[in-house]
């Protein structure tokens, strides 16, 4: 298969909230990108491909937690893929600063994040 994928996902777990239509759902995150993130769920969730939600991860006890609104692109019972569609400077740093903590190498991160800038422009 043809990987699709413009941004290096790195494995990283932690609990979240993925709430849509004032529902919150718990998860976990399995994976993460600067531009997106793998959920999954021990009970099943039904979001439609497309809508938008509301995402909270809590990465750790040391680092805050990240607030975002993302978008679904792919869904299945159990697992559900979201792409990042905005969030505030300071979550955006933070995600950053975890990829790079995470192994993300510096010169793809910045290389990923000047991409992603240029596409909010």
């Amino acid at each position: 298969m043809l990987e699709k994928r413009r941004f290096r996902r790195v494995r990283f777990t932690a609990p979240s909230d993925l709430i849509h239509n004032d529902i919150s759902y718990r998860g976990q995150i399995e994976n993460i990108s600067l531009n997106g993130a793998l959920l999954s769920f021990s009970d099943g969730v039904i979001i439609p491909q497309d809508e938008k939600c509301a995402l909270i991860v809590w990465p750790d006890e040391e680092n805050p937690l990240l607030r975002m609104e993302v978008k679904v692109i792919y869904a299945n019972f159990t697992m559900i893929g979201i792409k990042f569609v905005s969030m505030d400077e300071g979550t955006h740093d933070r995600l950053y600063n975890l990829m790079a903590e995470l192994g993300g190498e510096p010169g793809k991160l910045t290389m990923e994040r000047k991409i992603l800038e240029l596409e909010e422009e």
